[in-house]
């Protein structure tokens, strides 16, 4: 095996987009109307409760983006931020499972590829276009694997 790419949907992205898009010219527009309007505190309280809101959503999505697997080749893995991991330090990969809503039925959230060192890389499938490549690539690996309620 030379290298894996692992094929990213684009799919978050732009709903994050077009969700900011919504937000962030409500909220801009609700505080402006309260610092205009005399100083109303409702509309400045939902302002910034709606940008606060996008804020975290945004914080999650990047953390979630730095943190997944850009590729796999024979040395190791190299993650979005750059950071690479060699095959020699692998702890252990962990399938996260979640129940799903309105449903008792547990499902794969993502799976976190852990290092000795208490690095972990992770794969969410939902942003994987080629997961099944990825995880029958994942499930290969010399290591212990666990799986964990999320």
């Amino acid at each position: 095996m030379n290298q894996l790419t692992v094929k990213a949907s684009k799919v978050q992205l732009i709903l994050i987009i077009i969700l900011g898009v919504f937000f962030v010219s409500i909220g801009l527009g609700m505080i402006m109307t309260s610092i205009l309007g005399g100083f109303k505190l409702v509309p400045l309280v939902i302002g910034m409760l709606m940008l606060a809101c996008f804020a975290a959503v945004v914080m999650l999505y990047l953390r979630g983006q730095r943190l997944s697997v850009t590729s796999f080749n024979d040395q190791g893995l190299t993650r979005n931020d750059g950071r690479k991991f060699v095959w020699e330090n692998l702890g252990r990969v962990v399938d996260k499972m979640r129940i799903e809503p309105g449903t008792a039925k547990k499902s794969l959230w993502r799976t976190e590829i852990q290092f000795k060192d208490g690095s972990t890389a992770w794969l969410i499938p939902s942003k994987v276009v080629n997961f099944e490549e990825v995880n029958a690539f994942v499930t290969g690996l010399p290591c212990e694997r666990v799986m964990e309620d999320a």
